[in-house]
């Protein structure tokens, strides 16, 4: 809940602004993102017998995002291999997929069905289930406003405009960009937005301006959402992760994406299933994470995985980690320097790690 509080206090706070990119909405959402990591650590302390650490992690994650007037899709994977002396030895996966149909076209409410698999070291078997039911809410790709809010920007920066653009102008070149594919050339798409700045504006553009604004509209990598889903629903087990009989079970969810400015992302999720008993057992999960743009070629990223875990008649586990890293774009590969805390049911305190790693965007 604390969780759920900090984000629409910023979601309202962020609101205040004459103009949000969230305020542009887009008529068909297509967005994908795959991501590659690897990091590794190795330590011998001559004061201490053995090597201290010899461990690493190769990561992989994949996402997809789908959503149109009458329907939508959502794909979502993930899996980590554990290293130790660079042998594997252990890992987890996870990976999701539901499909929303909406019986009234460009309304928030939708019907939904889907598939979720989990499989861990310690697991007898992957755990695997089906999911209908129903829910209410959409998100849309704000790439595009996103992108007007930067050509205003570097147009300023460059003295090629005085003011910043009003709302209306920068709405219509938003929309102008997320039309792209009407567009034959590059050229038709630009110059449909020249005149548009000019009269806004009152200045003429120059051929530099007229090249920044291209550029612009180009850039790619840079992707952003807004908005949100409510979903609950009844499932199945097709196969249960520890040997035990299937049962139904009962699952909500909700998930939320929100662009403060032109250069950041917000990101939560958060699950609760277990069977028709569900005081008694139950899995709880929820994610928060933040990306920030520091320059073309460094990112800073932070997320937040909490997971608490009631199994029938045994003690609550819990487990919650975070995270902050910086990025720096490579020779095609994203650098890190992370620094992370995490904390297990078991353990007395708060395990720190601080480390360098690399990963590199597949899509």
């Amino acid at each position: 809940m604390g969780i759920v509080c900090c984000l629409l206090f910023v979601m309202v706070a962020t609101s205040a602004w004459a103009l949000s990119i969230c305020d542009y909405k887009s008529p068909e959402t297509s967005l994908k993102d795959a991501r590659l990591s690897f990091g590794y650590r190795y330590y011998d302390d001559a004061a201490t017998p053995g090597t201290d650490v010899d461990s690493g992690q190769l990561t992989a994650d994949y996402d997809q995002l789908y959503d149109s007037p009458n329907y939508g899709f959502s794909i979502s994977g993930s899996a980590e291999l554990v290293l130790t002396a660079f042998m594997p030895s252990g890992g987890s996966g996870q990976g999701a997929a539901t499909f929303r149909y909406y019986p009234i076209e460009d309304s928030w409410l939708f019907a939904f069905g889907g598939l979720q698999a989990s499989m861990a070291t310690g697991q007898l078997r992957p755990g695997v289930d089906v999911r209908f039911g129903g829910g209410i809410g959409r998100f849309s790709d704000v790439t595009p406003m996103a992108k007007a809010m930067h050509i205003n920007d570097e147009l300023m920066n460059m003295g090629a405009i005085t003011a910043q653009l009003s709302d209306e102008v920068l709405l219509a070149i938003a929309s102008i960009i997320g039309r792209e594919i009407e567009y034959e050339t590059v050229v038709d798409w630009v110059a449909d937005i020249e005149p548009l700045i000019e009269a806004d504006a009152g200045a003429e553009l120059s051929a530099r301006a007229t090249l920044t604004i291209e550029e612009i509209m180009l850039r790619s990598g840079d992707e952003q959402q807004c908005g949100w889903a409510l979903q609950v629903g009844i499932g199945y087990e097709l196969m249960d992760p520890f040997g035990n009989p299937s049962n139904l079970v009962i699952a909500g969810s909700a998930d939320a994406a929100f662009a403060p400015s032109a250069d950041d992302q917000l990101m939560f999720h958060a699950s609760f299933s277990g069977p028709f008993a569900i005081m008694d057992e139950n899995t709880l999960s929820a994610s928060l994470s933040y990306e920030y743009a520091l320059s073309e070629d460094s990112t800073l990223f932070a997320d937040y995985v909490l997971q608490r875990v009631q199994p029938l008649g045994g003690a609550v586990s819990l487990s919650h980690a975070a995270g902050l890293a910086v990025g720096f774009d490579f020779a095609g590969a994203d650098v890190l320097l992370q620094l992370s805390i995490s904390q297990n049911s078991s353990d007395p305190g708060w395990s720190l790690d601080l480390s360098v790693s690399a990963a590199m965007d597949l899509l």
